[in-house]
């Protein structure tokens, strides 16, 4: 918690989320994109490996792979959306994002869950969720500020959400999001390393919290 800008508590979780959860469901304006220094937000040298995700800008043709490919191996319910791709019109001209959980390393749904149905996998500090200890409070949703978290009322009852593709992790193999990108534009990696990629910046866009609120384990490389 020492390590916040704005310490965490289930109160200031929720007020902060339910003032920008709105703005990733309805797509946010990625012309903004603050060049936030990466060191920063991220984990210092001695602390557990925790992986995450790299993303392009440049790169992205909006093909919508990813998001099409986690959707087939991971079935998600009617209305359900672990990964969003986005576009803007910006000066620069078209610009995408794409984003999932970002399987922060002080993760907020995991701070107002009051049945313990999130945790952290300590090797790889992949955020978990239980659906059968998840009671449908949608608390996660709210208080989640990249409205990575799913709640589909007339679905199972139960938040579902990115699971980073752990089960094809540990059998040896990459997420089905990275491995459907035709041109490399997104990737994983533990974070540290990723921080280190030239031009790499911390997620920050306007309408969105500081990334150092969950220091979430995603950077971006905007388009140029």
């Amino acid at each position: 918690m020492s390590k916040l800008d704005v310490k965490l508590t289930r109160r200031t979780a929720l007020k902060v989320g339910a003032l920008t959860a709105a703005a990733v469901a309805v797509g946010i304006p990625m012309g903004s994109l603050k060049e936030t220094s990466v060191k920063a937000a991220g984990t210092e040298s001695g602390e557990s490996k925790q992986l995450g995700f790299s993303y392009d800008q440049n790169k992205c043709i909006n093909c919508k792979l990813c998001a099409k490919a986690c959707k087939q191996t991971n079935n998600w319910e009617p209305g359900a959306e672990w990964r969003k791709v986005r576009s803007a019109k910006t000066e620069k001209g078209s610009v995408f994002l794409s984003m999932s959980c970002n399987h922060c390393a002080e993760p907020a749904c995991m701070t107002v869950c009051p049945v313990k149905a999130y945790t952290k996998r300590e090797k790889d500090g992949i955020v978990m969720h239980d659906t059968k200890k998840c009671v449908g409070c949608a608390y996660c949703v709210y208080a989640c500020p990249y409205h990575a978290p799913q709640f589909i009322k007339s679905g199972t009852g139960a938040v579902t959400k990115c699971s980073f593709c752990v089960e094809i992790q540990d059998a040896g193999g990459q997420p089905a999001c990275v491995t459907a990108c035709p041109v490399d534009a997104l990737n994983y990696g533990d974070i540290t390393e990723l921080r280190k990629i030239p031009g790499a910046v911390a997620p920050e866009v306007n309408g969105l919290p500081p990334a150092s609120i969950t220091n979430p384990s995603f950077v971006i490389i905007p388009k140029a």
